[in-house]
């Protein structure tokens, strides 16, 4: 009576081991995906914190003193509103408006970064933005309104766009500041009604 071998033969141990290194590989992967999905938030998170401190800088200013009373004139977007393709590409899709198709026409595109590296630091709409972020991160403000059908009055809203290149494609994040026309409509308060 002869009793069966003991143990594990070569080709049973290579088996397993090639499972167990696919098995590896696929959690070294999914490690992989999940940093930089993670890394991809923190960036979108981080975008979104500027835009918010672009939008209450905004907003704390007034009307007045973002668009300029007449429109356009002695306001922080009376500056360079005729931006060439790179900064208008900054936009984020919102610099295709077409008056004829839509209501909000685009009135500025305003390079907020461009602006800021040529004022002193005291003029600066966010005077402690850090110098890693604007190595980072673009920031560009658009000014659209359009005419209220009701009260004909011109409604002024201005998009903080910050942008920033991720994997090969540029990613946007937009929030919106609204403010209506200082005229009797607003009561000349420069508050959203």
């Amino acid at each position: 009576m002869s009793s069966a071998p003991r143990g594990v033969s070569l080709i049973e141990g290579m088996v397993a081991s090639v499972v167990f290194l696919i098995g590896l590989v696929g959690v070294f992967q999914g490690i992989m995906v999940a940093s930089e999905q993670n890394a991809m938030a923190n960036q979108v998170n981080r975008a979104s914190g500027i835009a918010s401190q672009v939008r209450l800088a905004l907003d704390s200013l007034g009307h007045d003193r973002v668009i300029g009373v007449p429109a356009g004139v002695g306001g922080l977007l009376s500056g360079e509103c005729n931006p060439g393709a790179d900064v208008q590409a900054l936009a984020g899709g919102l610099e295709n408006l077409n008056p004829g198709s839509e209501k909000w026409r685009v009135r500025c595109i305003f390079d907020l970064d461009a602006y800021e590296q040529n004022v002193a630091p005291s003029a600066r709409l966010l005077p402690g933005y850090l110098g890693e972020d604007a190595y980072r991160f673009r920031r560009v403000l658009v000014w659209v309104s359009r005419v209220d059908e009701v009260s004909e009055v011109r409604i002024d809203e201005v998009a903080v766009v910050v942008s920033w290149r991720e994997m090969g494609r540029r990613r946007f994040v937009r929030q919106f500041v609204g403010f209506y026309d200082a005229s009797s409509f607003g009561n000349a308060t420069n508050i959203e009604i």
